[in-house]
């Protein structure tokens, strides 16, 4: 592995600032590109994380998106979804040559990158559970090792990546099975990111509570219903049990209810809706109701919030 290669991070938030603070701490060479602010020169500064077992204070070159003018590393897709549009077309246009990888929720958010052109896409699927405490301060737990697999390239360029972005306080690993990972994925954050908001409740109530953990299964077995048809490979038994691995000893809040309360758009529509929309795109068509109508009812919250923020 070339530890002088750039790994610059897109999206400098509860995922994108602990990712460059544990990589910096581990000698890798970190830029973290500030996508939702123009014009921000290069500056340092200093991000701190507190996990399970310590605490770690690192200083992290930071950047502005319009401010490069060529990306020459690996590129770490860690935005919200809904940008991903306008984030392919800037690295598009400012030529980034290295491997993407994508660290985010749903299902098809890869797609505007491929559409794009670009050669070399992976997806990694995050279990990690992180809060901001205040700007550059985090709140950091790893779930387990984080897969990443293939979408578009070589068997190479994921064992680069892998190497480049595995740390112990946050582990990654390579996935052949990518799609079972994504979409086992996606139906975790379809419970979690519709039910907790809509409860107010921390991610860890389903250990606490087995009426909501009730609630979950239906939707689980719901989602489980469409995998099925694609031929994923999913259970009920073990999405549950990944749910019930992450709420257990938590009490962190899940990234929908933090952005619904700070009046900021959600991912929403990359889970719960986008599933929705694709089962009904089947022939014949399959409808998941329950987690429609939990689509629904989150962006329309999100929408409400963004009125009155």
């Amino acid at each position: 592995m070339d530890t002088k290669e750039t790994i610059y991070i897109l999206g400098s938030g509860a995922v994108g600032f602990p990712l460059a603070a544990y990589l910096t701490n581990a000698g890798r060479n970190v830029v973290a590109v500030r996508t939702s602010r123009n014009d921000v020169p290069k500056s340092m500064i200093d991000v701190t994380i507190q996990d399970a077992s310590n605490r770690v204070i690192a200083p992290i070159e930071t950047i502005s998106l319009s401010n490069l003018a060529r990306l020459d590393g690996t590129v770490v897709i860690a935005t919200k979804s809904y940008t991903n549009q306008a984030i392919a077309d800037l690295l598009k246009e400012r030529k980034a040559t290295g491997p993407l990888v994508i660290m985010q929720n749903g299902v098809g958010v890869e797609r505007p990158f491929l559409e794009a052109g670009f050669a070399a896409v992976c997806r990694c699927v995050l279990y990690i559970t992180s809060q901001p405490t205040s700007e550059f301060q985090f709140s950091f737990r790893p779930i387990t090792a984080s897969p990443i697999g293939i979408i578009e390239g070589l068997e190479a360029e994921l064992v680069k990546c892998v190497a480049q972005l595995n740390t112990d306080a946050f582990p990654f690993r390579a996935e052949a099975n990518i799609q079972k990972e994504i979409w086992k994925k996606a139906i975790i954050n379809s419970v979690f990111n519709s039910l907790c908001p809509l409860l107010d409740v921390d991610n860890g109530v389903f250990v606490r509570d087995e009426a909501t953990a009730n609630l979950a299964r239906q939707l689980v077995k719901e989602c489980i219903a469409l995998t099925d048809r694609l031929n994923i490979g999913l259970s009920d038994s073990e999405v549950m049990q990944q749910i019930m691995r992450i709420s257990t000893g938590s009490k962190q809040l899940i990234s929908t209810l933090q952005d619904i309360r700070n009046g900021r758009q959600t991912e929403i529509e990359s889970l719960n809706l986008e599933i929705a929309r694709l089962a009904a795109s089947l022939q014949p068509p399959l409808h998941l109701p329950q987690t429609e109508l939990l689509g629904n009812i989150i962006l329309a919250k999100s929408v409400l919030h963004r009125k009155t923020a």
